[in-house]
């Protein structure tokens, strides 16, 4: 089986309660006003976040472009036994086709492969145990390694390497520059450049608690100060899905006490819109987040993500407009099948993929564990996700 895994102060013009903009209703019920998405054209103003009393606003754009730089980051070390595949595109121009330069991969930890592992982009390594390899290692920009290269296998890096560490590999062919400091081997290395100098460790991801982001203080506070009376939405109105329930939601900043239940749920969302849920996810059917152009997603988690039927997180043509925020330890499995098209930040969580996996976005996760081979293919276009943000 394969898994597609495809990705405050608010409103400039002010929302009065008279506003019918968000609507709980069974699939075949209306839409959205005309009114309301007149209002949000364009996708609405951009979405600034946070707590004025205790600093400056955040803009959901900049959030975005800041954190999901690269295909993949794991917290931890990367154990990996089947294909680990990343590339790059650009939704904005065009759709995915398979080997674009970029997917750019951080390990905090070591790197240990047992098979195939094929980097589009730069690959870092801050662990000192450094890459382990058993299968051939492909790298389509540059490697920084914080320990040695060992193992059977052989690897090939187009342009500059960096290594701390013995060479001891099969054989490896860097395209550039290969630094080894003067106390290691460089081994059967081949380089257009082989020098003898220090190299400095990587920590390629931010994952410590004074820099990652927080997202439990954005829910805290969007719990208290959000858009609901606006549209008149019941933070509780999903706290038990039966059936097939769908909410639409406009331009905004929407709670959502708790999203469980045995049924089946569609968020289908319009503009720009951020979504704090506290008391996490938890469905038995399934979940489909629609996002549409122009619309864009920001939704802040906490309490845990469990859909034991399939998933649907946004589409494989347009991954960067859904960003998804974890706050909490607790594992994130996805079961085969599913579709995540989007960005996902978890850096406290570890994220269990079944089957074979197939991510359109990126990951930013504490780390992964994978039955089957995973393919992760980055949409550059996040990294302009605040182009619309107010300078400064």
């Amino acid at each position: 089986m394969r898994i597609h895994v495809a990705g405050f102060l608010l409103l400039s013009v002010a929302c009065t309660v008279n506003d019918p903009v968000a609507t709980l209703h069974t699939p075949d019920a209306g839409s959205i006003p005309d009114a309301w998405a007149s209002h949000c054209a364009d996708s609405g103003p951009p979405l600034l976040l946070g707590d004025p009393a205790s600093g400056p606003l955040v803009c959901s754009g900049r959030l975005a472009e800041t954190l999901f730089r690269r295909a993949a980051c794991s917290c931890e070390g990367l154990s990996l036994s089947a294909p680990f595949i990343t590339d790059a595109f650009r939704s904005s121009v065009g759709p995915y086709t398979p080997g674009g330069t970029g997917g750019d991969v951080g390990v905090n930890g070591g790197l240990s492969a047992n098979n195939r592992v094929q980097v589009g982009g730069t690959l870092q390594v801050g662990g000192t145990a450094g890459l382990m390899l058993s299968g051939p290692l492909s790298v389509g920009v540059g490697l920084d390694s914080s320990g040695p290269l060992s193992g059977p296998a052989t690897a090939t890096v187009a342009g500059n390497a960096r290594v701390r560490g013995d060479v001891t590999l099969a054989a490896l062919t860097v395209g550039g520059v290969l630094t080894v400091p003067p106390e290691f081997t460089p081994g059967p290395a081949q380089a257009a450049e082989l020098r003898r100098e220090p190299v400095a460790p990587v920590v390629p991801c931010d994952c410590d608690a004074a820099s990652r982001f927080d997202p439990g203080a954005l829910i805290a506070h969007h719990s208290r100060d959000n858009d609901n009376a606006a549209i008149g939405l019941d933070p509780a109105v999903l706290e038990d899905v039966t059936g097939e329930r769908v909410l639409e939601l406009p331009c905004g900043r929407f709670l959502l006490t708790r999203v469980a239940g045995p049924g089946q749920l569609t968020l289908r969302i319009r503009g720009r819109t951020a979504l704090f849920i506290p008391g996490g996810v938890n469905l038995l059917e399934g979940l489909t987040v629609d996002v549409p152009p122009p619309g864009e997603l920001d939704l802040f988690l906490s309490g845990g993500l469990v859909v034991s039927g399939q998933l649907t997180l946004g589409s494989a043509p347009h991954p960067s407009r859904v960003r998804v925020y974890v706050a909490g330890t607790e594992p994130l499995d996805i079961s085969a099948g599913s579709l995540l098209a989007g960005n996902l930040y978890a850096p406290q969580a570890r994220l269990n993929l079944s089957g074979n996996a197939e991510v359109f976005g990126a990951l930013f996760v504490r780390g992964l564990e994978a039955s089957g081979a995973v393919q992760v293919h980055h949409d550059a276009a996040v990294l302009d996700a605040g182009a619309a943000c107010p300078a400064g």
